[in-house]
């Protein structure tokens, strides 16, 4: 119980330090609750599919379902950082930034027979940019007005949840306590003698419970290979919010006049109904075929009871990992290697240009045994590219490195030898 307390008090530091983290750097995390990952959970190298992943080395905390695959035996603990280096291109300049990520935290044991725990914290989203144009004010000649358009913050989920197993069915649900503030600041000033700016900060702070359960089914295809269903989702929810807003203008003699001065404002954002479904064929514990479909209807996102005019969203994923012989006398041979790919189809949509993601993703997972303790390296690479140049508007590129480390404990193995 002691090492049970340690983990929820370490746990309880990162998720404090993670709070305040800008961790993100794209203009496309200016809409909605910002940028959801894309990619996320320990299949990162298989393109992120979740939905009928289960196996008995990683915690799939993405469908609450596959906690019932764990080793029951022992205590689970996983880890994840990422690093991100992105190119952003239009059709006049170029920029690159570097970000590094707290990707998760989470931890698994068995209650009881077939009943299974987990709980950790996880990202829902991060926002993060810095815009910076000029433009000629309507109406006149020659005078040009700056506008300085700054966000960051994004939302985290620190959640427990269970899993149950009948046979070949398997369920799970995550209570998640979802939490974050998303903040916005604008400056605009006109360059002209004598001039003044106009100065807007925006910070809402979000924070309510949100429901995520799941399902897994696996079938026999024949003596050595199964396919497993499998489907989590989280139903549409109104989720508590308090926003402040200030704006005021500042002269060139550096006096300033405050405009409007909204200090409290109480209401909520409605989260939009998700599902992520799809299937995995997996052979003798070689071979794992996996596809994932999610859908997310963004268009019904809410900011104290206004619509943001976002459009629904789409993703599609696929991926395969392959391990050689899982007892075999070779360190290469108990690895297990991965490949897969993803196709998002975003909530925004700009000048009648829907804003897209397409990636792949390579990697491996290599286990280790250290005094009788189980070590699982996993190591990811992700390349993609999202959005476009036409009309204007941003393209990135991206290289992000994952590294995920898995660690099971004997903590309820009791000796029965000295």
């Amino acid at each position: 119980m002691k090492k049970i307390f340690l983990s929820l008090f370490i746990l309880s530091i990162l998720s404090l330090y993670t709070y305040g983290q800008d961790n993100s750097g794209t203009p496309y995390s200016l809409y909605g609750i910002g940028l959801q990952p894309e990619n996320n959970g320990p299949y990162s190298a298989m393109g992120g599919v979740s939905a009928g992943m289960r196996d008995n080395r990683n915690i799939n905390f993405l469908n609450p379902a596959a906690y019932t695959a764990l080793d029951s035996m022992r205590f689970n603990f996983q880890a994840a950082l990422s690093g991100e280096v992105t190119w952003i291109s239009t059709h006049k300049e170029s920029s690159h930034y570097n970000v590094a990520q707290n990707a998760y935290l989470v931890m698994a044991l068995r209650l009881y027979k077939k009943l299974y725990f987990s709980f950790g914290f996880t990202e829902k989203s991060d926002v993060g940019y810095d815009i910076l144009y000029s433009d000629r004010i309507s109406g006149s000649a020659n005078t040009t007005f700056n506008q300085n358009i700054q966000g960051e913050g994004g939302l985290n989920d620190m959640y427990a949840g269970f899993g149950w197993r009948y046979k070949n069915l398997s369920l799970g649900i995550n209570f998640s306590y979802v939490f974050g503030k998303l903040e916005k600041r604008q400056t605009l000033a006109a360059n002209m003698l004598n001039s003044y700016y106009i100065r807007t900060s925006e910070n809402v702070r979000i924070h309510d419970i949100l429901f995520n359960p799941g399902i897994q089914y696996k079938f026999k295809v024949t003596p050595k290979s199964n396919l497993i269903l499998g489907t989590s989702m989280n139903f549409t929810q109104r989720m508590w919010a308090k926003k402040e807003f200030i704006s005021y203008k500042v002269h060139s003699t550096g006096t300033s006049t405050m405009l409007d001065d909204e200090t409290l404002k109480r209401g909520y954002i409605k989260y939009p109904f998700r599902i992520n479904s799809g299937l995995t064929y997996e052979s003798k514990n070689k071979l794992q075929i996996a596809g994932d479909y999610t859908f997310q209807k963004m268009s019904d996102y809410e900011e104290f009871g206004v619509k943001q005019n976002l459009q629904n969203a789409h993703k599609a994923a696929l991926g395969i990992s392959w391990t050689p012989e899982e007892m075999g006398r070779f360190w290469r041979q108990r690895n297990t290697y991965m490949a897969g790919a993803y196709f998002n189809d975003s909530e925004i949509h700009i000048k009648d240009i829907d804003i897209r993601t397409y990636g792949f993703t390579l990697g491996a997972q290599m286990p280790f045994y250290i005094q009788n303790n189980a070590l699982l390296l996993g190591v990811a690479l992700d390349f993609g590219v999202r959005g476009t140049e036409k009309e204007g508007l941003v393209r990135e590129k991206f290289a992000k490195l994952r590294i995920n480390i898995a660690f099971k404990e004997f903590w309820f193995m009791k000796r029965k030898i000295n």
